[in-house]
């Protein structure tokens, strides 16, 4: 198909739904303005989930959209709800629109072939955890993968060898804009010694799962007790300071005080 055509299609399209807007017949705009139309094709595993979405932009706040996994429009602020409900009662614009699915989004998607049919790109995996770690102490483990298509992935945690379920966060699929994705795995943990924890990531691209490890290492627990070490020595100087402080302060009272009575005890008698 060529792509003159797509345009073609979609500029038909996206003329059609605003011809029909309620902002073009009736409500009153701002001497400047700027309103913008985006049509967008998201495809799963090839063409095997194909999403279509057309959002419309007033001042670069988008306002109102069609997307074809909900079948009609949606208004996503005041501005929109007029039109999304007039377009909604409009059979030959959502016909249209829906038929996007298969006439601009699956038969566009062969231009794009180059780029992904057949495309494999393994992930790269890297863990660390939130914060330094301190043992006993609640943190979070956190697995990023990333450079990776197709978008088909798995991403599993085990604890000492032990697949952990419980505690764990993903943030989904995120696009990188050229064609790979990431996507961030989190584990709720608190570490004790000697525990191996291990990513393990499953991809197309792999003959066989990536798995990284993360260990709690016993210099975390030294660096505890450094800790703890470190502040019991600068409370026992300021102790023993503060005592001397004390110590010296009472000797030079007493030492005075004698001075005082024996001062005293030298002078004359006085008569009566």
């Amino acid at each position: 198909m060529d792509s003159r055509w797509v345009c073609c299609r979609l500029a038909l399209l996206v003329n059609l739904i605003w011809m029909g807007s309620s902002m073009m017949e009736s409500r009153e705009t701002p001497e400047d303005f700027v309103i913008q139309a985006k049509a967008d094709c998201y495809f799963t595993n090839g063409t095997e989930k194909v999403q279509f979405v057309v959002r419309f932009i007033f001042n670069l706040e988008e306002f109102v959209h069609f997307d074809s996994d909900v079948g009609m429009f949606v208004a996503l602020t005041e501005l929109g709800e007029p039109d999304a409900e007039q377009w909604n009662n409009r059979p030959d614009i959502l016909a249209q629109s829906r038929a996007s699915v298969d006439l601009v989004c699956r038969q566009n998607y062969r231009l794009g072939a180059p780029f992904t049919v057949g495309r494999k790109v393994p992930p790269e995996v890297t863990v660390y955890p939130e914060r330094t770690p301190l043992l006993q102490q609640p943190n979070l483990l956190l697995c990023l993968v990333t450079g990776f298509y197709p978008g088909d992935i798995k991403i599993r945690w085990f604890r000492n060898g032990q697949e952990e379920r419980a505690g764990v966060v993903s943030s989904g699929l995120t696009r990188n804009g050229d064609w790979t994705f990431q996507a961030l795995e989190m584990l709720e943990m608190t570490p004790n010694l000697g525990d191996v924890y291990c990513c393990r990531v499953e991809h197309p691209s792999l003959r066989s799962p990536i798995s990284v490890e993360w260990r709690v290492q016993i210099e975390y627990c030294w660096r505890k007790m450094l800790g703890g070490i470190v502040a019991f020595v600068l409370g026992v100087i300021f102790f023993l300071a503060g005592l001397l402080i004390h110590l010296r302060a009472w000797k030079g009272s007493a030492e005075a005080q004698a001075g005082h009575e024996v001062s005293r005890a030298l002078l004359p008698s006085q008569p009566y």
